[in-house]
């Protein structure tokens, strides 16, 4: 968006002053910083998983801070209230404090690769290299589900290096924790964002919320219709959390399908990257060689 590409221009500039570096230095080297972080996360994934707990812990606080101050200079911190922020939240607290609990890190899976999955689809995540909000929104969508990969199916390995080992023998899956505990999450957290934003906070009309990103997106018009109320939004992600608990099950029983839903998010992130280049970047680029030639 405009706002945001106008405070990271600002970001630019500063960086730019205090490191004697050239505006184009500093894209490139967030482009560069940006395609070998996934390098990291790929061999992460495949090889290094030791190197999973360290990085998402690590990277998760300076990244969600950073999502904050932007967010709140542009009047969009209503979206740091989501369900994806609190998953995180619940997720990186049992990866640091409760690692070795077998049901907590069946939580944990379960969290990571249901709603919070799907938030990468619905908020159009994309692999655009040179822009940190876009990283950073497809970071919070997917760096749980590599976590959760390496904890599930890899526990000795992902453990070597950290402060407490995850259980080597994974909980089998329960109603529980499987069902009921993504399902109550969810709840609480409706229940706690509705009370707040809409009933205590009640923020004006030109602030935007996921719901108000959301219902203006044409694909929720085309299946809602023009004004879809704040309760048919609730409504199908309770549903969508409903779907994904089933999903989960089966991806927490069987490496194959959870290695799938892993390659898909990567495919769908990678293809709304391509996209935005082709379709996004280079019209403006062209406009901008226009502007400076006119």
């Amino acid at each position: 968006s405009s706002g945001i590409n106008a405070e990271y221009g600002v970001l630019i500039s500063n960086l730019s002053r205090l490191f004697s570096f050239s505006e184009t230095t500093i894209l490139k080297l967030r482009f560069a910083s940006s395609v070998l972080t996934q390098f990291f996360k790929v061999w992460a994934v495949s090889a290094g998983h030791a190197l999973l707990p360290w990085y998402y812990i690590l990277t998760t606080p300076i990244l969600i801070a950073w999502r904050v101050y932007t967010y709140t200079k542009l009047q969009w911190q209503y979206f740091c209230l989501d369900y994806c922020y609190f998953g995180n939240l619940a997720i990186f607290l049992i990866a640091l404090f409760w690692p070795g609990d077998p049901q907590l890190t069946n939580l944990l899976f379960c969290l990571a690769n249901g709603l919070l999955y799907t938030g990468a689809f619905s908020f159009r995540n994309s692999l655009v290299f040179h822009s940190v909000d876009k990283m950073t929104s497809t970071y919070i969508h997917s760096a749980p589900v590599l976590l959760s990969f390496g904890v599930r199916w890899f526990p000795e390995e992902t453990s070597r290096f950290w402060h407490a080992s995850f259980p080597s023998k994974p909980a089998p899956w329960s109603f529980f924790w499987n069902v009921s505990a993504p399902l109550l999450f969810s709840t609480f957290h409706s229940l706690f964002y509705t009370v707040l934003v809409y009933g205590i906070l009640r923020p004006e009309k030109h602030i935007v919320t996921s719901y108000r990103y959301l219902k203006a997106k044409q694909s929720t018009k085309a299946i809602f219709g023009p004004n879809p109320s704040f309760m048919a939004f609730l409504l199908v992600q309770f549903v969508i959390v409903l779907v994904m608990t089933g999903v989960t099950i089966l991806t927490y029983t069987y490496f194959i399908l959870h290695l799938l839903q892993v390659l898909v998010l990567v495919v769908v992130v990678t293809w709304n990257g391509a996209n935005y280049y082709v379709d996004v970047f280079r019209v403006s680029l062209s406009k901008s060689k226009r502007n400076k030639t006119s």
